[in-house]
């Protein structure tokens, strides 16, 4: 099996089964390699997620929801790359994500070729030896 790049180290946090395997199974097709996580907690806790360059977050969770995640790492990891992903969104939502940092926002069902598209643009201006932030 070949290594992949450490700028297409993806983490996928959404508290759906379907759409985490749904999407999983995309990225992975795509040359991502993929962690993800059925809830916020388990993701801030995982020691392997820190080193992901780009993290897909879903907006409404239980305990801790996308836009609690999104805070929390603008202090511990300011510069990983947020994508949204909500089935509960309108624009009003997606303004207040982008205000607040996140490169995209998108609205379930996710449109895979925008979301394929969206990954390749954001982490082509990522560099792929990035240091991980503490």
């Amino acid at each position: 099996m070949r290594e992949v790049p450490a700028n297409r180290k993806l983490v996928l946090v959404d508290d759906d089964a379907g759409v985490r395997k749904a999407l999983s199974r995309l990225l992975v097709a795509a040359g991502f390699e993929v962690e993800s996580f059925a809830d916020a907690e388990s993701y801030l806790t995982s020691v392997t997620a820190r080193s992901a360059a780009c993290l897909v977050l879903d907006v409404r969770m239980p305990v801790l929801d996308g836009f609690e995640v999104q805070a929390l790492l603008a202090r511990t990891r300011p510069g990983l790359p947020i994508v949204f992903i909500t089935g509960h969104g309108d624009e009003q939502l997606r303004a207040q994500a982008l205000l607040a940092g996140a490169v995209e926002v998108l609205f379930k069902p996710v449109d895979e070729t925008l979301l394929l598209q969206t990954l390749e643009t954001v982490l082509a201006a990522r560099p792929a030896d990035m240091p991980d932030a503490v």
